[in-house]
């Protein structure tokens, strides 16, 4: 194998390589087909949000860098998000890629807690499948019942953030497999936000090759230092269990007792008069078991006492109440500042949180739980990374969008791709839908170095080409001076590489059909080698050739998915994206 191919295929590893193997998936547990589209609330029933089917047999492809995943928070469903959702569905045209049902008290024994999934005897947490297809965004969703009825009884979306934070981790997987990504951008609302904590900051959370693979967390109204707004009387107004798991975890100290927060801040599982005492008569929390591991009086080490990751691009929406009571009020009402601003608790992170504001007037008790209906500040928050050791990951010869959006502080908007060439070629760079009045790009070597001068825009439209050899490559996109509407329109973006050198072996190279249901043709190439990669990286089957200029691919036998073929001559390699059928 020659050093083209070999750096190749190691970066086509790099990028798609998860490492899941199928005897680590999750069990799914059975229930009626129509419990998946209904809420059954009380008396009344309610229609969930669905993905559309897609009944034509189109092969889907995100314009997203990476599909974003978003959480709920306490005695919450994942219909929360619909709002912003719903927009984005009819602004940008991004695909529902469905919801995944997670009942988190099985079950439905308070006194006993474990991260056990169904099937296991006693399990409580079981997962449900749901219908679910490559997308642009997917909801998790806690507010489920034993039988897999949507609408809890059991206290399922009020359980402790560690079983919460175990099903994240099915849903990142089951996502990166359903887009063929190998990143993921989580979103939490409120204890949402906590639960996506929960899986990035441990590791045995992580997917099978040892990774967790965010590349953003977006944290809206979350209460990284805890919140006790949900003490005995607010939390009875809510509807909220004050005994239950949650309410147990989301403390920043304990009512009675006033010491601190063990899933937080740490501290034993203990409880008597000094130590994790809620209630002053009466009983008090269903359980203590904060890591659910079966094991009651352990030491435990606070979330907030463990390391994070600095190569995520954290993101904050904090709520904000003015002009009430003759003042602003830093609160949303639940969720006190700084509880909300993650870099209180983190003030030493290489690239701190970058943080948006939603200020409402006099709404004293409505602004916490409206904030995930703020796609304002949620894009925002979304925007892409604004220095290179956090860009987001792209290919070439792909179409995707960004956004312009106001930042925090306000000033430039500086969007940052990271992408790989393996061969000499000339890059075209082409930017359209360009809204803002100024933007201009530039690509920089993998040490930061700009490969020629910056290029503005003119007009709506931004083009301009580069010679490279290989290696990694960062496109930074500028946009000097965003406005409050600029998010409404998504820039569109790619870049086209062609080969710069004599090298041409692949210039007339066509493969048919695609989707393909059989045998896959390859034809106008020589090849001597090919070999085949589920998206999460992992070897099916290599094939030789005799550098015949017609081959055909037999794909019979593997299962319905997306699969990458490397393929291989004795000069170079391309690697294709087969849809089989």
């Amino acid at each position: 194998m020659n050093k083209i191919t070999s750096f190749a295929l190691f970066t086509l590893l790099l990028i798609s390589s998860i490492g899941f193997s199928q005897n680590e998936r999750i069990e799914f547990k059975p229930r009626p087909a129509e419990f998946e589209y209904f809420e059954y609330r009380n008396d009344s029933i309610f229609p969930l949000k669905t993905p559309i089917v897609n009944t034509l047999n189109r092969v889907f492809e995100s314009k997203l860098p990476y599909p974003i995943i978003l959480i709920h928070g306490l005695n919450s469903s994942s219909e929360t998000w619909n709002t912003s959702t719903d927009y984005f569905d009819t602004q940008y045209g991004f695909t529902f890629g469905g919801r995944f049902d997670f009942c988190l008290n099985a079950d439905n024994n308070n006194a006993t807690t474990n991260k056990n999934f169904y099937p296991t005897v006693g399990a409580d947490i079981a997962a449900f499948e749901s219908l679910t297809q490559n997308g642009d965004y997917y909801y998790v969703n806690f507010n489920v019942n034993p039988n897999g009825v949507v609408g809890t009884t059991v206290l399922s979306n009020q359980a402790a953030v560690a079983k919460q934070g175990a099903a994240v981790k099915v849903a990142v997987q089951r996502v990166l497999e359903l887009t063929g990504k190998d990143k993921v951008i989580l979103v939490g609302h409120s204890m949402g936000g906590l639960a996506s904590r929960e899986y990035i900051q441990n590791s045995y959370n992580w997917q099978a090759d040892n990774q967790h693979h965010v590349a953003k967390l977006l944290t809206v109204g979350t209460p990284h230092g805890g919140s006790n707004a949900s003490d005995i009387g607010l939390g009875w107004f809510a509807g909220i269990q004050t005994r239950s798991e949650a309410i147990r975890d989301l403390k920043t100290t304990y009512y009675f007792s006033s010491d601190q927060g063990r899933f937080l801040f740490g501290g034993m599982e203990v409880n008597n008069s000094s130590n994790m005492n809620e209630h002053l008569t009466g009983d008090d929390f269903y359980n203590f078991d904060v890591n659910c591991n079966g094991v009651i009086g352990e030491s435990i080490q606070g979330l907030n006492q463990k390391p994070i990751d600095n190569l995520i691009d954290f993101s904050c929406v904090i709520g904000r109440i003015t002009n009430a009571l003759g003042g602003n009020i830093t609160t949303d009402g639940v969720v006190e500042e700084p509880s909300s601003n993650f870099n209180h608790y983190y003030p030493s992170l290489t690239y701190p949180a970058k943080l948006f504001y939603f200020n409402s007037g006099y709404d004293i008790l409505e602004n916490h739980t409206e904030l995930p209906g703020y796609y304002y500040q949620i894009m925002q928050g979304l925007d892409e990374p604004n220095v290179k050791e956090l860009a987001y990951g792209i290919l070439t010869n792909n179409n995707y969008i960004g956004y312009t959006t106001v930042q925090n502080p306000t000033g430039a908007d500086n969007d940052y791709f990271k992408f790989t060439i393996t061969d000499n070629v000339n890059a075209v760079v082409t930017i359209n839908s360009i809204v803002t009045s100024s933007m201009n790009g530039t690509i920089l070597n993998s040490s930061g170095t700009a490969v020629g001068t910056s290029q503005n825009n003119s007009g709506n439209t931004l083009s301009f080409t580069r010679t490279l050899t290989p290696g990694d490559y960062f496109l930074r996109l500028t946009s000097t001076s965003p406005t409050s509407t600029n998010y409404e329109t998504p820039y569109q973006f790619n870049i086209t590489t062609t080969l710069s050198n004599n090298d041409t072996s692949f210039e007339s190279f066509v493969f048919y059909p695609n989707p393909v249901k059989d045998v896959l043709h390859l034809d106008n190439i020589s090849l001597t080698n090919v070999s085949i990669y589920s998206v999460l990286g992992q070897l099916i089957d290599t094939k030789t050739f005799e550098n015949a200029t017609s081959n055909t691919l037999d794909l019979s036998n593997l299962e319905s998915g997306i699969y990458l073929i490397v393929l291989e001559n004795d000069s170079q390699q391309k690697t294709i994206k087969v849809v089989k059928e």
